[in-house]
Parts: C-alpha cells; sequence; structure tokens
C-alpha cells in the first residue's frame, strides 16, 4: 500500500498509508472528512546515470549508431 496526502476543509494536509482507490479518509485532527490530493513525488535518480550502470550493453561499441551517408543518384540528364 503506498502514502498518500489528504487535505482537510480546515487545510491541514495529512499523510496515510491507505490502499489506492481511497479517496477519503477521516481527518485525525478534526475528524471531519479529508480527500486525497496530488502531492510531489519523492523518487529521484542520481548518479551517474542509471541507465549506463544497470542496464548498459558490454558488447563493445554497442549503442553507437553510426549515420550511413546517403549517396545521391548520379544520373545524367541529357
Amino acid at each position: 500500500m503506498p502514502f498518500y496526502e489528504f487535505q482537510c476543509p480546515e487545510g491541514i494536509v495529512t499523510e496515510s498509508l491507505v490502499p489506492m482507490d481511497t479517496r477519503h479518509i477521516k481527518c485525525p485532527h478534526c475528524n471531519r472528512r479529508a480527500k486525497k490530493i496530488m502531492s510531489a513525488c519523492s523518487f529521484k535518480l542520481m548518479g551517474g546515470g542509471w541507465y549506463a550502470d544497470g542496464y548498459a550493453s558490454t558488447k563493445k561499441g554497442a549503442g553507437k549508431s553510426t549515420p550511413k551517408g546517403t549517396k545521391k543518384d548520379s544520373k545524367k540528364t541529357s
């Protein structure tokens, strides 16, 4: 179960561990109905790059794309 933030009509914000489909809880401060609010995510990717550390290929030159040269057809028109 995830933690969600709820706000009561008095403006008090409470964090609670509830099932995902919970829309309202009883405010522990004023005993009124508090509704779920949108809160900031606390997830951060830190370091040199999670993709480079855990998912990079060990093959030499893997992941590098070499641009293909485009040749124009040299047709002579008379």
